[in-house]
């Protein structure tokens, strides 16, 4: 049974949305004032935790690639980065499933759920795609 595929224009859409959706989701976390507020309104059911420095740089550090990365993917979208962030998404979801299982608020899968819808999409095969060129040792020793 083979999948059908999707158009280039179309996928493309894809991964600009998926852009907008990590954007809009996570432009909080790249400063420490505005994820400082973000932690105070959760509001989740059990303990939050007071925040501390190491807390607040891995929030930071998290959001800022994030964000650029949603930049990215938005200004320029291609095959090569969604299928990047198809990866990536799947890793996220990995740790959203393992933190839920080790007691994180199962609100967690909400984000999860939309984590594996963009991964999923972003793997589909795409009709017109030219094919993604060799890496060889050399170009990636810079030689």
């Amino acid at each position: 049974m083979s999948l059908s595929s999707i158009s280039t224009p179309r996928y493309l859409r894809i991964v600009r949305a998926s852009g907008w959706y990590d954007l809009l989701v996570t432009w909080p976390f790249a400063l420490p004032w505005t994820f400082a507020w973000l932690y105070a309104q959760l509001g989740l059911p059990g303990t939050l935790y007071p925040l501390d420095t190491t807390h607040m740089l891995l929030a930071n550090l998290l959001g800022s690639v994030v964000v650029v990365w949603s930049i990215a993917r938005i200004a320029a979208p291609t095959v090569l980065l969604g299928r990047l962030d198809g990866v990536a998404r799947v890793l996220f979801s990995a740790w959203q499933i393992y933190a839920v299982a080790h007691g994180a608020n199962a609100i967690v899968l909400g984000f999860t759920l939309f984590e594996l819808l963009f991964g999923v999409l972003q793997w589909w095969r795409v009709a017109d795609a030219p094919q993604a060129p060799k890496i060889s040792a050399q170009a990636l020793a810079g030689t």
